[in-house]
């Protein structure tokens, strides 16, 4: 996550770690494999540097479901869903997340996917199961007259 926010707001990880307030490498599941042991990082702390930074970030799911009463989901049917998370992909930077083998794994976007582990890809051939994109777009601030 934090490889992919770094790459999508244009700074280095060392200077993200600093802002964000430790760099995920602290150990708290021992039991588990490399690298489900360690803290990593969740897009909420992300987020707020994004903001910081002139951003604003939209979640847009995949499948989004709906509940009426906070127990029973129903998945909402949108026709085409894989052109509706590209269209809200077009032309703009972001991070798609979702599962990867066993573990969640964060892509960065910006008309390609540029994956932290070294590779460049078209979306048409990602092995992540996106379930977000979170969209990064800049704020542009009203100029002062």
């Amino acid at each position: 996550m934090a490889a992919s926010a770094a790459m999508v707001l244009d700074i280095k990880i060392k200077d993200l770690f600093k802002k964000i307030g430790h760099d995920g490498s602290e150990i708290m599941f021992p039991d588990l494999p490399e690298p489900g042991r360690r803290r990593g990082f969740s897009i909420q702390e992300i987020i707020p540097v994004a903001i910081d930074m002139g951003y604003s970030v939209t979640p847009i799911e995949t499948r989004p479901c709906s509940t009426p009463d906070g127990v029973n989901d129903f998945e909402i049917n949108f026709p085409n869903p894989e052109g509706r998370l590209y269209r809200y992909m077009c032309g703009v930077k972001g991070i798609l997340t979702g599962r990867m083998l066993r573990w969640r794994h964060a892509v960065a976007w910006e008309d390609l996917i540029y994956d932290p582990i070294g590779r460049i890809y078209n979306l048409d051939t990602i092995a992540l199961q996106i379930d977000t994109f979170w969209r990064f777009d800049k704020i542009i601030s009203a100029q002062k007259e």
